[in-house]
C-alpha cells in the first residue's frame, strides 16, 4: 500500500487545535527556521549540520516543498492560530526501512519551546494522520538523550521499539531511540479523544453545502409538523 501524501496533506491542512493551525509547508517558512537555527539548542540533535547563512535554509526548504508537491512526502507548518506566526514544522515521510510505514518528525521554533506547543501540535497530527489515512504505524526517532524529544513521543501514545544507528547529511554516525505507535493502540485511545478532541477540521464546500441542505430539510419538515399539529387543534 502505498501511501497518497498529496491527499494527506490536503485533508490534514484543514486541521486546527485550540491554538494552531496547520497549513502546506511555503519557502517563505525558510526564514523563521533559519531564525531558529541560531539558538545552538536548536542544532544540537539536527541530523543536517548547522546552516551558514539563509540561503541554505532556504534551499532546504525548497526542497522539501517540491518533495510535498510531487508526493513524497507530507509537510505542514502549525502555525499560531490568531497570528499566522510560524512555530514549527511537521513531516510524514517513509520509512526507510518500511515504505508502508510512516516516519514523522518536527521541528520547533525555541519561542514555543514553552507552553506545550509541540505537544498540542503532535497529538493533533498524529491523530488527524491516523483519521485521514490507512496508516496503521507511525514511527518516530530521536536522539536517547534528546530527553524532550523522547518524553514528546511517549505523551502521544508512542512506545519506544528499536536502538538504531542513522547517519547525519555530513555521514557522521549517531545513536536513534525508534519509537512507534500502531493504529490499534491509537484506537483504545478513543475514549480520551472524545473527552478531550485534539482537534477540529474546516469542512470542505462540499461538507458545509450539504450541513445547510440537511439544516434546510430539518426546518422546513418542522414548518409542517407545526402546521398538521395546527390543524389538528382547530379540527
Amino acid at each position: 500500500m502505498a501511501h497518497d501524501y498529496i491527499d494527506l496533506a490536503d485533508r490534514l491542512e484543514r486541521a486546527f487545535s485550540p491554538r494552531i493551525a496547520l497549513r502546506r509547508i511555503s519557502l517563505s517558512d525558510g526564514w523563521p527556521l533559519f531564525e531558529a537555527t541560531r539558538n545552538p539548542l536548536f542544532n544540537r540533535f539536527l541530523m543536517w549540520d548547522p546552516p551558514a547563512n539563509e540561503d541554505e535554509v532556504l534551499a532546504r526548504v525548497d526542497a522539501i516543498v517540491d518533495a510535498a508537491r510531487r508526493g513524497r512526502l507530507a509537510a505542514l507548518s502549525g502555525v499560531v492560530r490568531t497570528t499566522g506566526e510560524w512555530a514549527s514544522l511537521f513531516r510524514f515521510q517513509p520509512y526507510g526501512a518500511d515504505p508502508e510505514v510512516m516516519e514523522m518528525g518536527v521541528w520547533t521554533h525555541p519561542r514555543f519551546w514553552q507552553g506545550r506547543y509541540t505537544l498540542e501540535l503532535s497529538r493533533m497530527c498524529v491523530d488527524a494522520c491516523f483519521a485521514a489515512s490507512e496508516a496503521d504505524r507511525l514511527i518516530g526517532a530521536a536522539a536517547p538523550d534528546n530527553a524532550g524529544s523522547c518524553q514528546l513521543m511517549r505523551a502521544v501514545g508512542m512506545r519506544e521499539i528499536d536502538l538504531v544507528t542513522r547517519r547525519t547529511e555530513s555521514g557522521r554516525r549517531v545513536e536513534l531511540q525508534e519509537f512507534e505507535i500502531l493504529r490499534s493502540v491509537w484506537q483504545d485511545m478513543a475514549p480520551g479523544r472524545l473527552e478531550s478532541p485534539s482537534h477540529r477540521c474546516v469542512p470542505t464546500a462540499a461538507q458545509a453545502a450539504e450541513a445547510r441542505r440537511e439544516v434546510t430539510e430539518a426546518l422546513h419538515h418542522a414548518a409542517r409538523d407545526d402546521a398538521d399539529a395546527a390543524v389538528d387543534v382547530t379540527e
